[in-house]
């Protein structure tokens, strides 16, 4: 198993949380409670610029996706000259 991922291999990147988080009009308090990871966790993750990202930050990243997108995220992959982002929806329904 890799001890690393390179971010280019993840989606959505890292630095995109922000912005999802931003979108739905939450704290990094919030997130990590909603996602059941530190507060800690959430703020590394979010000023992460390194070029690959450990196994435990990936499953932070992918704890956060989740609860993100059960909130309504969509998280947008670049296309046709256009760079990737985030759009909000409705919530999926549990």
């Amino acid at each position: 198993m890799p001890t690393e991922i390179p971010v280019a291999d993840l989606w959505p990147p890292p630095y995109l949380i922000r912005a999802a988080r931003g979108l739905v009009g939450i704290d990094q308090a919030t997130l990590a409670e909603y996602a059941h990871v530190s507060r800690k966790a959430i703020v590394a993750l979010e000023n992460d610029e390194s070029v690959a990202l450990d196994y435990r930050r990936v499953a932070v990243l992918e704890k956060v996706c989740a609860c993100l997108e059960k909130r309504g995220v969509e998280f947008i992959k670049a296309v046709g000259g256009k760079g990737e982002g985030v759009r909000l929806s409705r919530p999926k329904r549990r």
